[in-house]
C-alpha cells in the first residue's frame, strides 16, 4: 500500500443522473417480473416476488437516505433484480447488464481524490490515472480550487471539498514546485 503525502478532496458532483438510472432499472425489473407472473412464466412465483419485494424495499431505503441528506447506494437493489432477471426464462443478457451496474454504480460515486507523493500524481477514478511529475508542468493550490497544468496542454482545476489553511497550500504549492523541478532537471541529463 502507497502512503501519499498529500491527498486533495475534490468537490463531489451531484449523481442525479446515475441515480435516475438505477432507479430506471429498478421500475424496468418490477414491471418485467409482474409482466412475467402475469404471463405464468414461473411455476411457483414466490421466490420472484421475495425478489420483487426485495427491490422494492431497497428502494424504500437508498430514497430515505437521500432525504436524510446520505448518498444512496443502489447497488444491492440491481444485484436483487439481476437475480430475479436471472430466473427469468431468456433473459440472461439483462440479468449480465444488471449485475455489471450493481458491480461498477459504488466506483462511479467514488470521491474525486488526487494523491500526491515523491513519484507524481494519482487520480483515484475508474481506473485510476497515475502522471509522473515529469509530464506535470504546474500544480497549484489557490483559493481552495486546485489547478493541475500538464505539458500537454490538458488542464484540471477542481474545487477542493473542505477549505484549506494558507500554511498547508504554500507548503503543497513548495512540495509540487520542488518535485517538478527535480524531474525536469533528471530529463534534461
Amino acid at each position: 500500500m502507497r502512503i501519499f503525502d498529500y491527498i486533495i478532496v475534490c468537490k463531489s458532483p451531484d449523481y442525479k443522473n446515475v441515480d435516475r438510472i438505477s432507479q430506471f432499472m429498478y421500475l424496468l425489473g418490477i414491471l418485467g417480473f409482474s409482466f412475467g407472473i402475469y404471463k405464468g412464466l414461473f411455476q411457483k412465483p414466490a421466490l420472484i416476488i421475495a425478489v420483487m419485494t426485495s427491490v422494492v424495499c431497497w428502494w424504500i431505503f437508498c430514497l430515505f437516505q437521500k432525504k436524510q441528506g446520505g448518498v444512496p447506494y443502489y447497488r444491492l437493489g440491481l444485484l436483487f433484480a439481476s437475480w430475479g432477471w436471472f430466473l427469468m426464462p431468456n433473459a440472461l443478457l439483462i440479468a449480465g447488464i444488471y449485475l455489471i451496474a450493481a458491480l461498477f454504480e459504488r466506483q462511479v460515486k467514488f470521491p474525486y481524490e488526487m494523491a500526491f507523493d515523491p513519484s507524481g500524481m494519482v487520480i483515484n477514478t475508474f481506473p485510476k490515472k497515475y502522471f509522473p511529475w515529469i509530464a506535470i508542468q504546474n500544480a497549484i493550490i489557490k483559493d481552495d480550487v486546485i489547478t493541475i497544468d500538464f505539458k500537454n496542454n490538458k488542464l484540471i482545476q477542481k474545487d477542493i471539498n473542505e477549505p484549506v489553511s494558507a500554511s498547508v497550500t504554500s507548503e503543497f504549492n513548495e512540495f509540487c514546485a520542488e518535485h517538478i523541478a527535480k524531474a525536469n532537471e533528471l530529463a534534461k541529463q
